[in-house]
Formats: structure tokens, sequence, C-alpha cells
């Protein structure tokens, strides 16, 4: 079971990426967010010509989050329960895993950027992360097996920027931000790519200004999260540079957690 993440940064504009992405890659499920697109505007046969099939919670002109899956699958959320948000940043469904009893609960987010801070955007971005955790802590509480996945814009430590010094004021590093990164960590997680990827440098994102990818000026935003149970059984995950390479790329680049047969 091969599952990929990757904040596409409009879909319909890197539509061509993705497919070809796909043909390369083969992942049982995508999970992609940053749409930028309702559903009726979402480019499904494109993806069904693949042999595919499309979950999309789309937004008109911002966010939006998708899963695209070889076998059918239930969508059992588009929204963090009890919460009402306006804005298509969740989306949700159940699995089921060789070695794993009962279902697993694998969740794609767009989590808020929170830019500018002393603003309500920052605000936003915080309560969206406390109700987050809280249905987070449910679930463990019951026992259920969980994957985490998506752009959380939060860069969890000073060693996941090229330049702590450089973010000091922006909202992924803030001390809140970090605080109930670490919350939801501390409920049985594992950061995946932090853990299972070496060097220091594993960025997923690069900004386009500055020539950030050119001179390899990166943060680490895009984030798996896994409960003990589903990390035991981890082959390998991994960082795909390539696709930040392409021409008119997206500033994220895919990220991919296998598990073993």
């Amino acid at each position: 079971m091969k599952i990929t993440t990757w904040n596409v940064n409009s879909v319909n504009a890197r539509i061509e990426h993705l497919i070809k992405f796909i043909k390369q890659d083969q992942s049982d499920i995508y999970i992609i967010q940053e749409l930028k697109c309702t559903n009726e505007n979402f480019p499904s046969k494109e993806i069904e010509n693949l042999k595919y099939n499309c979950y999309v919670n789309g937004q008109k002109a911002w966010n939006g989050v998708a899963i695209i899956s070889k076998k059918s699958i239930n969508i059992t959320n588009n929204n963090i329960p009890n919460y009402k948000d306006e804005n298509a940043r969740f989306i949700e469904t159940e699995l089921k895993l060789k070695n794993i009893k009962g279902k697993v609960k694998l969740i794609n987010i767009y989590l808020p950027n929170g830019n500018p801070i002393e603003t309500e955007k920052f605000d936003y971005k915080i309560n969206w992360m406390k109700k987050f955790n809280s249905y987070i802590e449910n679930l463990i509480n019951n026992n259920t097996p969980v994957i985490i996945g998506g752009d959380f814009n939060v860069i969890p430590n000073d060693e996941d920027v090229y330049s702590p010094e450089n973010f000091k004021n922006d909202a992924c590093a803030h001390p809140l931000t970090r605080k109930y990164f670490r919350n939801l960590l501390n409920l049985g997680f594992t950061d995946t790519v932090k853990y299972f990827v070496d060097g220091n440098s594993n960025w997923t994102f690069w900004g386009y200004r500055g020539g950030n990818w050119q001179k390899g000026n990166g943060l680490r935003i895009d984030h798996f999260l896994t409960t003990p149970e589903l990390t035991d059984l981890i082959k390998e995950v991994k960082i795909n540079r390539d696709p930040r390479g392409w021409e008119k790329a997206s500033d994220h680049t895919p990220v991919t957690l296998e598990f073993v047969n």
C-alpha cells in the first residue's frame, strides 16, 4: 500500500504534472490539497482515464482537498466533526490494511496558513488546530488506527527550515503553532518524514521567490503522521523531489508513505 500526499497548488493548472506523476509512481492512493476549484471543475475524467476514482471536497478560488484512489472508497467526513468550517480543508475515509485489525482512518488536511500573525487568519489557524486535535484525540481514545497526511503549514522545529531567522514572525513557525502540533504528536503519532527520511534538509516546499528551489532553500511543512500499529508497518517514506523541478511546478513536492505488503 502506497499513499502519496501533494499540495498541487491548483489541480487544473497542474493536471499534466499530476497525470505524469501518477503514471510514474502508481501509488494506491493520492491525497491532494489546494485544488483551487469546485467539485464540478475538478478534472475527474483525466484522472479516471488512469483507472483511479476521485473524491473531491472543492471550493471556488481557494482551498480544496481530494482523495484519488485505485479502489472505491467511502468518504466518512468532509469537515472536522462538530466544527463548522466554511473552507474545504478536510476529507476523511476508512481503509483496510493487511495486519491491522479494524478500519484505518485516513485523513487528508490542508491546515490554514495563518499569516499574517496577530490577525484573524492566525486566530482561525489556531482554532482549527484545537478542533482538529480534539477530534483526533477522540479517535485515539477509541483505539482507532489513524494516518494523517497533507499540507500542515507547520514547520515543527528550527531544523525543518533552511533559515529559522527568516521565519521567526511566520505563522508556520509560531510557538503556538508548534505547541499544537506537538500536542497532536503527543497523542501517540510518529512524524514519519522526520524519522524515516535521512538528512537534515528533508524539505517538501520551496517558495517561488528568490530562486529558493535553485538555492535549496526549503521548508518541511507536508507531513504524514501515523499511530504506532501503522508506524510498525512502514516500509519507506520518500520525498519525490523531481516534480518540483518541472516547468511551472507546484511549490510543494509529493511525499509517499509505503507500508509492507
